[in-house]
């Protein structure tokens, strides 16, 4: 990236910052909030108890290979895994499926520049924006062993690759079943 580049990039992340500030600035100067949970008819989970589950992580998984379209497609249920909740009935995206759908964007946009492309859009920005902000959320406190290890270049230090490692997680196959039930239910309410 050119010296140019890098000041026009600095100058727009400058510009779009302080425009962000202000309309925040702006809302709550004016105590008209965004969303007034005690406006509002709904929770913000799915109503729905979601039992732990144990999940061994994978170092590599050939099911989810990078260029693998369809099976990272299938990760989502139908309508993006959106909802329908509360009296009259308003639309929500759910947080896990959202998730899934940004993270094959960032997939997506890697494999493109595995193409040689230089161009990630500003959903890849904003996705991957999101799952860093998901990551810091879940703050998983499960334990990685570290092995030493080298690199390409030959530099070795310890890591950690989470291979094999069980993770204290919430069952997702239960909030997608919950998402196929609610979706169901559209034709009738």
């Amino acid at each position: 990236m050119t010296p140019l580049h890098t000041a026009i990039s600095a100058l727009l992340f400058a510009s779009v910052t302080l425009n962000v500030l202000t309309f925040l600035h702006i809302l709550y100067a004016s105590g008209s909030p965004l969303l007034n949970p005690a406006d509002t008819p709904f929770t913000f989970e799915l109503p729905v108890t979601v039992e732990h589950a144990v999940l061994q992580f994978k170092a590599t998984d050939a099911h989810y290979d990078l260029f693998n379209d369809l099976n990272w497609a299938a990760l989502v249920p139908a309508h993006q895994g959106r909802v329908k909740l509360g009296s009259p009935q308003q639309e929500f995206e759910v947080g896990l499926f959202s998730d899934l759908a940004c993270l094959d964007t960032a997939r997506r946009t890697l494999t493109k520049m595995h193409d040689g492309s230089r161009d990630a859009s500003a959903v890849a920005e904003h996705c991957f924006g999101q799952l860093r902000q998901v990551i810091e959320c879940m703050a998983d406190i499960t334990l990685e062993p570290a092995i030493i290890g080298c690199d390409e270049a030959g530099a070795c230090g310890p890591g950690a690759s989470g291979d094999k490692v069980d993770h204290r997680c919430r069952n997702w196959v239960q909030v997608w079943k919950f998402v196929e039930e609610n979706q169901a239910a559209w034709g009738t309410v």
